[in-house]
């Protein structure tokens, strides 16, 4: 009788532990749409909206960025972002720097240039929630959506 709790009990922290990471958000789970892609240069940005340079389609709140059609997709440590407004792609990798109880935060490195991505739900006023995924890299902000 013992042993058949003790396997009962085993069995129960093994549901409950993976049960608590099923709401966990990685980059690795979609294909990932770009919704915008903002500078970080400071001095463009004192201008009102002068730092949203791109957007992944027409944005009424941004008329003068330009849209752009990037997708990004990750495998295995490695990464991908393809461009097929001028057919450029671009690859790279990626690596877990910790896991929060929602989300997973990542170094990347892109065609040289080493920045931090976060995957993990974003939550809106009327109470829904998407997966996000903000990138910053190479004086970049990036901010993905899942490609439905």
């Amino acid at each position: 009788m013992k042993k058949i709790l003790s396997v009962l009990f085993v069995l129960l922290i093994v549901f409950t532990l993976s049960a608590c990471n099923a709401d966990v958000v990685a980059i690795e789970d979609y294909e990932w749409k770009m919704r915008t892609v903002m500078s970080n240069d400071m001095e463009a940005a004192q201008y009102q909206d002068a730092h949203v340079i791109f957007v992944g389609e027409a944005n009424e709140l941004y008329p003068d960025a330009e849209i752009v059609d990037l997708t990004l997709t990750a495998k295995d440590g490695e990464i991908t972002i393809t461009d097929t407004t001028n057919g450029k792609t671009y690859n790279g990798t990626y690596e877990v720097i910790q896991q929060t109880p929602k989300g997973t935060d990542y170094e990347i490195m892109i065609d040289g240039a080493t920045g931090y991505a976060a995957a993990a739900p974003t939550e809106y006023y009327d109470g829904s929630e998407i997966p996000t995924l903000p990138i910053n890299i190479d004086g970049y902000s990036l901010y993905f959506i899942p490609n439905e």
